[in-house]
């Protein structure tokens, strides 16, 4: 079963002499359940394409088809929603909120939909990740590593239809590390993993 499928997505930035193409008629389609990695050198466009993909940025041209919604169609707000719901976004950078504890930036994407969380579930993530013994704590009491996991734990914790991942090589192990667990537990939920 198909769950993404991008058609010509092309990405410009500026106009004129400042003109770039970040990306030129990408075509891809990827099945549920598929671990799948884009690889390039640095300012070939990977991020850019998470992006997209991620509804973060649009598409100069083309669509971008996760789970039969056209997001590349949507505007900010429905992006936004849809991103929050169907998409787990792990960045380079964690983007945890500084002021609220890691439990609370876990269950951010939750906490905005006024959706109780899946007791049994989040203990199962926060564990896997080693992290269960931080949730009380800031994310500056935390290491980077432990901040990474945090993140990774929101990004799971809505249980997307896509997990994409702009990271380094290890924390993409323990994103396939949970992934794996996560398929155990409930046939059916299976993520795919970008890099």
């Amino acid at each position: 079963m198909e769950i993404l499928r991008c058609e010509g997505i092309k990405k410009v930035y500026g106009t004129g002499n400042s003109r770039v193409a970040a990306l030129q008629k990408i075509d891809l389609s990827v099945e549920k359940g598929e671990f799948v990695a884009i690889v390039g050198a640095s300012g070939s466009g990977k991020s850019t394409l998470l992006h997209i993909l991620g509804s973060v940025d649009k598409p100069t041209e083309g669509k971008v088809i996760v789970e039969g919604t056209d997001i590349s169609t949507l505007n900010q707000t429905e992006a936004a929603i849809f991103r929050r719901r169907k998409v787990g976004l792990v960045y380079q950078f964690y983007n945890l909120i500084p002021t609220l504890t890691i439990r609370k930036n876990i269950l951010m994407p939750l906490l905005l939909d006024k959706k109780k969380p899946n007791q049994e579930y989040f203990e199962q993530v926060v564990g896997s990740l080693g992290i269960a013994d931080k949730l009380d704590s800031l994310p500056n009491q935390l290491s980077g590593g432990q901040q990474q996991r945090a993140a990774i734990a929101r990004s799971l914790i809505y249980r997307p239809a896509l997990l994409l991942t702009d990271v380094k090589w290890s924390m993409v192990l323990i994103v396939y590390c949970v992934h794996s667990v996560q398929k155990k537990r409930k046939k059916g939920t299976l993520y795919t993993n970008r890099t």
